[in-house]
């Protein structure tokens, strides 16, 4: 299986590592086009950052995983 993470602000990328791998533990959850399943398009994960989005879409033929915060921390 290959993955791509992008880390779209300055999240450490062993956080979005970790987020990424619970989006991956949940499995394939989401159904798509002609019933493929993905994984779940959009999870929040509260974290010692703040909040995180971990998005997914399928980049040519693997999977892709984007990562930012929701909102700005104080």
């Amino acid at each position: 299986m290959k993955i791509h993470i992008d880390i779209q602000d300055d999240t450490s990328p062993t956080l979005a590592l970790e987020c990424v791998r619970h989006v991956i533990n949940d499995g394939r959850v989401s159904q798509g086009e002609h019933g493929k399943m993905y994984y779940c398009w959009a999870t929040t994960f509260t974290t010692n950052e703040g909040e995180l989005l971990v998005l997914t879409r399928q980049y040519r033929k693997s999977d892709c995983f984007i990562v930012r915060k929701t909102k700005k921390t104080e």
